[in-house]
Formats: C-alpha cells, structure tokens, sequence
C-alpha cells in the first residue's frame, strides 16, 4: 500500500507539471503563429480544448510511465504501448481540432509517422546509452564490494 501511494503522488506530480509544461509551449507556438498571420485573439473555446486534449496527453504519458495502473512492464513495452497509443490520441485530437480536415495525403501521413519513428528510435537510443552506463556503474559498484568483502573475509 505504501508503495502504491508513493506511485500515486508520483503519478500526480507528473500530472501537474507535464500538464503546465505542455500548456505552456502550445501557447508559445499558438502566439507565434498568430502573431506571424496577423492574427488577434484566440478563442476561449479553443483554449479550453486545448487544455482538454493537452491534459489527455499527459494522461496517457503519466498512464505508462508511472506504476500506478501498469506495475511490471519494463520501459521497452511501456515505450512501446505508448507510442502506439498516442500516435492514435494525436490522429483523434487532430481530426478533431481541424488541423485535418479530410483523410489526408500519403505526404501528411509519411511526415506524420516519420515523426512518430524518429522520436521512438531516439528514445530508444537514448535509452540504450543510459542502460549501458547504468550496468557499468553497477558492475564497477558490485566489484568493488566484492573486493571489499573479500579483503573482510582475509581471502
């Protein structure tokens, strides 16, 4: 139960701020296109379905990369399951917003999915890398008390 708290606040902590920061730079790129297109005002009701489907987002992030619905997947099938997931989130929230309008041009699709690849792949890379440092660090650590104790031990 203790651990299941210590998740949950985890989980809300990174409700909070993924929801501030994501709100925060669609609102910067919202005020730079308006202001490159001369454009005034935003409507509220706009801002208000872009805080909805911003705190969707978060939600499906905070939803698998916390422990509090899915506890033992490892980050590969969690990136996995999520990449699918909000790739079909940003579809819906695309076609429901208007930044497509109709079924699209294989050209929207290529750039769309392209994005979608290059960023798992990265993720992934980036991944590996902490991995491997991770496992050295380990390793060097586990040796290091196994000299120690072997030293105690008069081995």
């Amino acid at each position: 139960m203790k651990n299941y708290k210590k998740d949950f606040v985890q989980f809300l902590v990174w409700m909070r701020n993924g929801t501030a920061f994501c709100t925060s730079w669609f609102l910067i790129l919202w005020l730079l296109y308006n202001h490159s297109w001369g454009i005034e005002q935003i409507a509220t009701d706009r801002l208000i379905e872009m805080l909805l489907f911003v705190v969707g987002g978060v939600f499906v992030f905070c939803s698998f990369f916390t422990r509090v619905f899915i506890r033992k997947w490892n980050f590969q099938k969690r990136l996995n399951c999520f990449m699918v997931v909000i790739a079909l989130y940003e579809c819906f929230v695309f076609y429901a917003t208007g930044v497509w309008e109709s079924s699209g041009n294989p050209f929207m699709w290529i750039v769309f999915f392209g994005v979608i690849l290059l960023s798992y792949f990265l993720c992934m890379a980036i991944y590996q890398v902490y991995s491997r440092r991770q496992g050295e660090l380990f390793t060097k650590a586990l040796q290091n008390y196994q000299q120690k104790r072997s030293m105690e031990n008069g081995k």
